[in-house]
């Protein structure tokens, strides 16, 4: 009886044991589908399901750096990834949005910084070479600020929120960069807290308390709320031409100023959209750093005919509306995963062989939405149907950079010669080569796919 109990006991433990194990993996084998699809979810609000990876990103990867009713100021995550990191893995964007009468405290960046008003207007006050210059931004302005230039601002306007989207180049860590606050307290906190007492006191030729009273105990945050009465002494000195308040020499070629962007002639328009830019010929600031800004205003339902850049890599931020962007890369082509596999049987495993196929890459886009579009490859921005949309791109590596269209009026396939056409496309398809590629007439901006299927376009009916 007691050895019949016993094994019953011990038939009881093994199968106790058994469920568990296999509840054990089945938790497990949950656990790991829930955290891959929880990355997955984390990276489609990056980057879309459709496969934007890893040039696209969403909201959700903007990190808050302060936050108040003020206003706020968020950063974009690094651009870490090894197809992104040569060209543009050294910048940072970020955002910031500012309430009515908000005031932001001074401080400097260890970073060169291009901006772009999107929305609203406000008074700029920068120091920097001995002088004070006070500027009046506004809606659609693009301006630079070099590193280690100490900045103050405010939002001028009684009702309107001031917006404003950046591109920042650190100077110090690559990747990297930091505010610092002259002035501050428990949040944020001044740099001048580091410092030692007997430092302090023969700097400023004052006792330390006086210098702590001033600069270390202030409480007020980061961004907070003038009067209007504040916010007119503020802007009682502000100009457009960066001549404003201060005094202090400087010539005109260095004078660092506002430049409205939809101001500038446009580089191409038409009823479909315009693309405004300012390059380093008409802003030496932006030469220096090798840039560009550009925006493109693209009417509800058209498209940009796709197009490449020869040397800059743009990186594009959404400001109005929403659609999609595609993008033919080689780096995610099936070819190139199938050159790997032919490595295993003798070939070069590094992936040395030349792409052969290319990859769409292709995302919903929407305000706030960050897309990266390396030099060279061909890509097109589509905007939906519910209104027009804005997007508005930093060129990093702009020198001597070019833009190829490839479909349309400016196509530069129509370059191609009589000799070179019979050999691509033999001697019976020439013709149609020279109607596929002379059939769109309009130039940069064209109607969008949807626009197209609605308008029954005649060119198609061969």
């Amino acid at each position: 009886m007691k050895t019949s109990v016993a094994a019953m006991a011990l038939a009881l433990v093994l199968s106790l044991c058994l469920s568990l194990s296999f509840a054990s993996r089945d938790v497990e084998e949950v656990g790991w589908r829930r955290g891959e699809e929880g990355r997955e979810r984390w990276d489609e609000g990056r980057s879309s399901s459709e496969g934007g990876r890893p040039y696209h990103f969403g909201e959700e990867s903007f990190r808050e750096w302060t936050h108040s009713r003020h206003g706020q100021f968020k950063v974009l995550e690094r651009f870490d990834h090894e197809l992104l990191r040569g060209s543009v893995g050294d910048y940072r964007v970020a955002c910031l949005d500012a309430a009515p009468r908000a005031f932001l405290q001074p401080s400097h960046y260890d970073a060169d910084e291009v901006f772009y008003v999107k929305e609203g207007e406000g008074v700029l006050v920068l120091l920097r070479k001995g002088k004070r210059e006070s500027f009046c931004v506004r809606e659609g302005d693009v301006m630079v600020i070099p590193a280690g230039s100490i900045v103050y601002s405010a939002n001028t306007h009684s009702s309107k929120w001031l917006r404003v989207v950046m591109l920042l180049n650190p100077v110090s860590t690559p990747g990297r960069f930091e505010e610092f606050f002259p002035v501050g307290g428990e949040n944020p906190e001044s740099f001048f807290s580091a410092f030692s007492d007997e430092v302090l006191q023969a700097a400023f030729n004052t006792r330390r308390e006086e210098v702590v009273r001033v600069f270390e105990r202030q409480s007020k945050g980061e961004i907070s709320q003038a009067s209007e009465e504040q916010i007119r002494e503020l802007s009682r000195s502000c100009s457009r031409g960066g001549r404003g308040g201060g005094g202090g020499s400087g010539s005109s070629s260095e004078e660092i100023k506002p430049t409205s962007l939809p101001s500038q002639k446009p580089r191409y328009s038409n009823n479909h959209g315009r693309l405004h830019m300012i390059t380093g010929n008409e802003c030496r600031h932006l030469r220096d750093l090798d840039m560009e800004v550009g925006i493109a205003n693209i009417t509800r339902g058209s498209m940009i005919a796709p197009k490449y850049s020869t040397r800059a890599t743009k990186i594009a931020v959404v400001v109005e509306g929403n659609g999609y962007f595609e993008m033919a890369c080689p780096h995610k082509s099936d070819s190139g995963r199938s050159s790997e596999r032919r490595g295993e049987h003798g070939r070069e495993e590094e992936g040395e062989e030349k792409s052969r196929g290319y990859k769409q890459v292709r995302a919903q886009i929407k305000e706030g939405s960050v897309i990266v579009l390396p030099a060279g490859h061909p890509a097109t921005f589509v905007a939906g149907n519910e209104g027009n949309l804005a997007v508005v791109c930093f060129g990093v590596g702009a020198s001597n950079d070019e833009e190829v269209f490839l479909a349309g009026g400016n196509s530069l396939l129509k370059q191609l010669d009589a000799p070179a056409k019979t050999l691509l496309f033999g001697e019976q398809e020439r013709e149609a080569a020279d109607r596929v590629i002379g059939a769109q007439t309009e130039s940069a901006f064209l109607r969008g796919p949807q626009q197209q299927r609605r308008g029954g376009v005649g060119v198609w009916e061969m």
